[in-house]
């Protein structure tokens, strides 16, 4: 199974970490840095499924497919930046983390423009 593999590489870089951390802390840093690094490559191929199965899923809803891929692109921007803040988090960079975090939100807001734009017409056509 999968998730048993990704489990082992958490578990096998957790020992690892935690037997090397007293003698070289920055060595079980990028220990840790690698191992979410490897993580995150074995997840990709789900993550890609799931897209298919959403744009699958949109098609035969006959719904904007266009709006689909923006959403799409918004979750990838959210997970990105979230992995990229608990990487800096763990390196002990809380204010790198946390400007990672912000960019995040500001590029899901202007890649979400499209989508309010569509609303507010949606609600205005309503309303007439």
């Amino acid at each position: 199974m999968d998730i048993a593999r990704i489990v082992a590489v958490g578990i096998i870089s957790l020992i690892l970490i935690i037997a090397i951390r007293k003698q070289n802390a920055e060595f079980a840093l990028l220990i840790s840095i690698m191992a979410s690094i490897i993580i995150f490559f074995m997840i990709m191929p789900f993550l890609g499924q799931a897209i298919s199965l959403l744009k699958e899923i949109a098609e035969l809803m006959d719904t904007n497919v266009q709006y689909i891929g923006l959403i799409l692109k918004i979750i990838a921007i959210a997970y990105i930046a979230e992995f990229g803040a608990q990487i800096c988090t763990d390196a002990g960079e809380s204010a790198i983390a946390s400007k990672i975090e912000l960019a995040g939100k500001a590029l899901i807001l202007i890649t979400s423009t499209p989508v309010l734009f569509g609303l507010v017409d949606l609600i205005g056509a309503m309303t007439k």
